[in-house]
């Protein structure tokens, strides 16, 4: 039997790399995607995550969610993790194809463990307003 795992780190990021000695490198961490108009495509998408307190076998789903009609915009699987030693963090990362924003607003990432709802983030899709430009810094003293 498998009891529910904790979330100890959950990251979006643009890519997730798992070297030979098995340490994880996530690039380009972030929380909004700005785009000048909308429909968006966001052309990369990685997902890191540390749980702890696993012990037995367990299906995890991610999935990419827009909250306002429930439509699901991408999902991950990873299928029969067997992780025995509850005292030891279980770690991964994913990397997903680019994901298609209809609108601005507010997204959730769910993470779902053996059907049950673990975990929910969520990412900001922004306009941008063309006319504004870059940032200026205040002028120094």
């Amino acid at each position: 039997m498998s009891t529910n795992p904790k979330v100890k780190a959950f990251l979006i990021c643009d890519q997730v790399i798992r070297s030979t000695d098995g340490k994880y490198s996530i690039i380009g961490i972030f929380r909004r995607i700005h785009a000048p108009s909308f429909p968006v495509f966001h052309a990369r998408f990685g997902l890191y995550m540390m749980l702890g307190e696993l012990s037995g076998k367990y299906d995890f789903i991610l999935q990419f969610v827009d909250p306002q009609d429930g439509s699901v915009l991408g999902r991950a699987e990873l299928k029969g993790v067997d992780h025995r030693n509850a005292l030891e963090d279980f770690e991964s990362g994913i990397n997903l194809p680019g994901l298609q924003f209809m609108r601005p607003g507010t997204f959730e990432v769910h993470l779902i463990s053996n059907g049950d709802l673990l975990h929910v983030d969520t990412l900001q899709a922004v306009a941008m307003d063309v006319n504004q430009g870059p940032a200026t810094p205040p002028a120094e003293s």
